[in-house]
């Protein structure tokens, strides 16, 4: 008796079916087994997993600089990008872990105009420490992409709303590299939190002493100096940033250059912001966040 061929010729819908089929599957199956093992709502065999890696993860540091975070967030008058991303946890910068997104908290008179920088550069653009025999490079930095294309954020306007265009890429910052003398190697000047350096004083920040403490966060500050750039470092015709070579546009750029608030920052000890939320004038003086 011959053998019977198979068929060959099944309608594409069949696979379709098909595919759908397994996929609904393995969601039922997924689904299950999150209820069986993790979910509240079931005998939760492997919660007592779970709750100990929490425990285990967990960090007082990263927790008090989410508080602040959001303190600064409720005080920060500025207009921040309607699709603005944030990096993964273990990818956004070391300084993070103690001095938040929102760093500049100590002079009130301008630290709003100051926390609106993070939109657009890391923190050692302003405050990267020099080195002898080494020159500066600026350039888009994101620890995803080893070479950004953007547009990015805020380097033009949007025709239609006059804002910032968003761009495509929200992610990256402008970042400085050490560019050594005769060579072409760069070498990026920031620090990520998944470092093994930055992982292992998570782990072992309890068990320092003060004086311990400090002599490893020298370790994290080896490239950083206290106080940052004056305004007119960049915002001027000399500026050090090539907005240019940047991909910031003509007139974005000329903004930047000859912003008016720099001015009034370089002269002015005390100015005066207008009483925008009078109705706020009851609650008492603000907190200080030293």
């Amino acid at each position: 008796m011959s053998a019977v061929p198979k068929r060959q010729d099944h309608p594409w819908i069949a696979y379709v079916n098909g595919f759908i089929l397994v996929v609904l599957a393995l969601i039922i199956l997924l689904g299950v087994v999150h209820h069986l093992t993790v979910s509240h709502h079931g005998p939760g065999l492997l919660r007592f997993l779970l709750a100990k890696h929490q425990e285990a993860t967990k960090s007082e540091i990263l927790d008090e600089a989410r508080r602040l975070e959001e303190i600064e967030q409720h005080r920060h008058f500025h207009i921040v990008a309607p699709e603005y991303s944030k990096l993964p946890e273990n990818l956004q910068p070391v300084c993070f872990i103690c001095h938040s997104e929102l760093p500049h908290r100590k002079n009130k008179r301008i630290r709003s105009l100051m926390n609106i920088h993070t939109q657009f550069f890391v923190c050692e653009t302003c405050h990267v420490k020099e080195r002898p025999a080494t020159a500066i490079v600026y350039q888009w930095y994101n620890p995803l992409e080893d070479y950004p294309q953007g547009p990015f954020y805020g380097t033009s306007y949007d025709v239609d709303t006059g804002l910032l265009s968003p761009g495509e890429d929200q992610i990256s910052r402008i970042a400085p590299y050490f560019n050594p003398e005769n060579t072409k190697r760069l070498e990026i000047a920031v620090q990520v939190q998944d470092a093994p350096l930055a992982r292992d004083f998570v782990k072992v920040r309890d068990k320092l002493s003060p004086e311990q403490r400090d002599g490893i966060k020298n370790k994290f500050h080896e490239n950083i100096r206290p106080n940052g750039h004056e305004c007119l470092k960049c915002h001027t015709e000399n500026s050090i940033l090539d907005f240019k070579k940047l991909g910031f546009s003509e007139t974005r750029t000329a903004n930047l250059k000859n912003l008016g608030v720099v001015g009034m920052i370089e002269k002015y000890e005390r100015f005066y912001l207008p009483e925008l939320f009078p109705e706020t004038a009851s609650q008492g003086p603000e907190p200080d966040q030293n």
